[in-house]
């Protein structure tokens, strides 16, 4: 029999579920709360199990009629984004152990539509929609732990810039790296028109010449090759 006398109403579910998609719980922190809230019996394959399933089960086990509640609250919110503070406390996670890596994708991917390689565009800012869409889907399982703490290490940069902050993203990886000195090298040497360079920015970052924060630095560098590596450095947020 249903306990419909419980103090813990739908309410406690969106707000935990709210919390954990825009980052601010983990998996783990999830989990922990439901145990100290109510009897949340783990099945083997719950290890695996999306977050949002063991929330509506746990729901169930309270009153049936939370389902529908808690979908018809979250599909009229409008605060289930992942957040850069999510991001940093998801990061954090999972550099410490309290997750794993696949969690982690699980957590950030949630939102990305089947076959649709730039996910689904409610973010409030670019760098995480970058990283959330585009970079931890196409390389979150290759990249190494220098890498994540690098990312962790850009999201948590003050002052915040997410046009900065993307180009950094992008180039966490290192044939990213490698594009970039080619593109750049080719276009301060003269060897390539400014037309030319655009299609790369645009291609890369989702810019052009008069939005990409570095044009400047570039500009200042023409000609000087040798001056390429320490903006990339700079532009990668590897600048000590």
């Amino acid at each position: 029999m249903k306990n419909e006398m419980s103090p813990v109403t739908s309410v406690y579910f969106v707000t935990l579920l709210k919390a954990y998609l825009r980052g601010n719980k983990t998996r783990q922190e999830v989990i922990e709360d439901l145990h100290s809230m109510i009897s949340l019996p783990l099945k083997n394959e719950d290890t695996h199990t999306e977050v949002s399933r063991l929330l509506f089960r746990a729901a169930a086990e309270i009153n049936e009629a939370y389902y529908q509640e808690i979908v018809t609250a979250l599909s009229h919110a409008t605060d289930t984004a992942p957040t850069r503070e999510g991001v940093i406390h998801q990061l954090q996670a999972m550099l410490d152990g309290q997750i794993t890596t696949e969690q982690l994708l699980q957590w950030a991917t949630w939102h990305n539509e089947p076959g649709d390689t730039n996910g689904v565009s409610f973010f409030n800012d670019i760098a995480v929609d970058y990283f959330c869409t585009q970079l931890l889907p196409a390389y979150g399982a290759m990249l190494t732990t220098a890498q994540y703490q690098q990312a962790l290490k850009i999201f948590q940069s003050e002052p915040h810039n997410s046009l900065k902050e993307k180009v950094a993203l992008v180039l966490l990886a290192e044939k990213e790296k490698q594009r970039f000195l080619f593109y750049l090298g080719d276009y301060i040497q003269g060897n390539s028109a400014i037309e030319q360079l655009d299609v790369y920015l645009l291609h890369k970052f989702g810019m052009d010449h008069y939005s990409f924060p570095y044009m400047p630095a570039i500009t200042a560098i023409q000609q000087e090759p040798g001056k390429l590596p320490a903006l990339l450095r700079m532009a990668a947020m590897e600048a000590s």
